[in-house]
């Protein structure tokens, strides 16, 4: 039984919303909402909600389940006001998902999309409006790369900020963000589903042999459910480094608790390299959200360490900052600066790498703004 909001610390503020998500798995969680609901730092609540990103989950989830009359008025107001605007918003997504395959399509081109907009496409959720997005991600072979941004280029999208000279367009994991000035999401057209050190054993040919056809949307794909699985992890646990930082996305969590009524977790082990970490994240989620550690995995070191680091950072700001902080500068020093000095020494293509980026004046720009981006999200 979580605490009162009179003693209810950030942790258990964030286990609460995991239950909140979860009122359909677990319904007897509605109770606990309304004991607390009377006592509840709405403010704290939104907040966090609005942060992760499942504001419209959140109404929809206290709408199904009978709550939204145990809720302050205003409260209730700014929750439809946000789903009605999210739904709004992935109505005009998918239109522009349907004229994006339409443009592909005539180039011979069909695309298979990823994340949020497969997940739409797929019916993974039950309702338009749960899912909150920020862009459309597709992904297309080799040889249709560069033609298919070209087309996009040609449809009136624009790039959001020029290629690197220190930059190859032809080896990045996507082409530079595009938009339209008439069109709501910025769109992603990838060569390769996820960063290249993943990609070794998550590639662009994997996903495309599961690909599985959109019903509602003919020329089009998304990935297996166990793909979907997996790229989640991914995503959000190495590339966004929620594992090396101990942290959670609660919008990913709920994509995953969704995906896990659709396809075993445990099937999805065998295609994942870092298995343990893969079951640290997987164990985590089934805690923060169910309640109760999973069934299905034996957790190790790997587990207990996310599970510490994650509640740590909940409960301590001075550690979260000094702890991302320390890593954060440290993988900058010894990987980014001092491994490619190093590797100078008897790498051409490393001697390239430095030579290319210290005379790019935009390099400074790019590196400053992740120094900045960083530190300005971990206040």
């Amino acid at each position: 039984m979580l605490k009162s909001s009179l003693m209810m610390n950030k942790k258990d503020l964030f286990y609460f919303v995991g239950g909140c998500l979860a009122l359909d798995e677990q319904p007897g969680f509605r109770n606990e909402v309304i004991r607390l609901a009377s006592t509840i730092d709405w403010e704290e609540f939104v907040r966090l909600c609005s942060n992760h990103l499942i504001l419209p989950a959140i109404f929809r989830r206290f709408e199904q389940h009978q709550l939204l009359s145990y809720l302050p008025n205003d409260l209730v107001e700014h929750l439809h006001e946000v789903y009605v605007l999210n739904v709004e918003r992935n109505e005009a997504i998918l239109a522009q998902v349907e004229k994006i395959v339409a443009l592909l399509n005539e180039h011979g081109i069909k695309p298979t999309f990823l994340k949020g907009v497969a997940h739409l496409l797929d019916c993974v959720y039950d309702d338009l409006g749960d899912r909150m997005m920020s862009d459309i991600d597709f992904l297309v072979d080799e040889a249709s790369y560069l033609p298919a941004a070209e087309i996009l280029l040609n449809a009136g999208y624009l790039q959001d900020r020029p290629v690197s000279s220190y930059s190859k367009v032809e080896e990045l994991k996507h082409y530079p963000r595009l938009f339209h000035p008439h069109y709501v999401a910025s769109v992603e057209v990838h060569r390769i589903p996820v960063d290249a050190e993943f990609a070794s054993w998550f590639s662009s040919s994997q996903v495309r042999g599961e690909q599985v056809e959109v019903k509602s949307l003919d020329g089009c794909f998304v990935p297996s459910d166990r793909h979907k699985i997996v790229h989640n992890f991914i995503h959000s646990q190495l590339s966004n480094e929620g594992d090396l930082f101990g942290r959670i996305s609660l919008r990913a969590a709920f994509d995953l608790l969704l995906l896990a009524k659709r396809f075993p977790l445990p099937e999805t082990l065998p295609l994942i390299k870092k298995k343990q970490k893969a079951v640290a994240y997987f164990s985590l989620v089934n805690k923060l959200l169910l309640g109760e550690g999973s069934k299905h995995f034996n957790p190790g070191f790997a587990s207990w360490w996310l599970k510490n680091k994650h509640a740590l950072n909940l409960k301590s700001d001075l550690f979260r900052r000094v702890f991302s902080h320390t890593i954060f500068l440290g993988q900058r020093i010894l990987k980014g600066y001092l491994l490619q000095i190093f590797k100078a020494f008897y790498l051409k293509e490393s001697r390239s790498y430095i030579f290319k980026r210290l005379v790019d004046r935009k390099w400074y720009g790019d590196h400053a703004r992740l120094y900045s981006r960083f530190f300005r999200r971990e206040v």
